[in-house]
C-alpha cells in the first residue's frame, strides 16, 4: 500500500468510520476494500467473493449475489438485453454488479441489494440520476 493510501486508510478510521459487514448472511467478516483513495468498498469480504467465484459455498453462508441479472423481467422499466438466466453461464463473474437500492454503499442488508448486469446497472443509474455527485449518497473523494 502506498503512503497516500495508508494515510487515507488511517483518516478513514480516525474519523470514526468502520468497514461494513459482508453482505452474505452467516459471514462475520468485514468487506474488502476496492480503493482507499475514495473509500470505495466491495459488498463482500474477500473470502466470500473468492469462494463464490469458485462455486464454493461454506456451511452457514448464504451468498446474495445472483449469477444472472435480476432485471430479466423488466422490473427497471426496460428489459435486460440478455434474454435468459442461462445466457449468463460463463459470464457471471465480472459482468454482474450489486446495486444498493437506497444508494447507501454501506447498507449491505440483503433486502437493499439487487444483482444487475453492467448494462442494466448503468442505465438504471443514469435514468435515476444515481451518477450525480450532488446526491446525498454520492461517494466523496478524499
Amino acid at each position: 500500500m502506498n503512503t497516500i493510501s495508508s494515510e487515507l486508510k488511517k483518516r478513514f478510521f480516525n474519523e470514526g468510520n468502520k468497514l461494513p459487514n459482508c453482505i452474505n448472511s452467516g459471514c462475520c467478516n468485514k468487506v474488502s476494500v476496492r480503493n482507499w483513495g475514495n473509500w470505495s468498498f466491495k459488498s463482500e469480504c474477500s473470502r466470500c467473493a473468492n469462494d463464490r467465484k469458485k462455486g464454493i459455498i461454506r456451511e452457514g453462508i448464504v451468498i446474495h449475489k445472483k449469477n444472472y441479472c435480476e432485471n430479466i423481467d423488466g422490473s427497471l422499466g426496460f428489459k435486460c438485453p440478455v434474454p435468459s438466466k442461462e445466457s449468463w453461464l460463463g459470464f457471471e463473474i465480472g459482468c454482474l454488479d450489486l446495486d444498493h437500492l437506497d444508494g447507501n454503499h454501506d447498507n449491505n442488508l440483503p433486502s437493499n441489494v439487487k444483482t444487475y448486469c453492467k448494462i442494466c446497472h448503468n442505465r438504471k443509474s443514469i435514468n435515476n440520476g444515481d451518477c450525480s455527485n450532488q446526491k446525498k449518497s454520492a461517494r466523496r473523494f478524499n
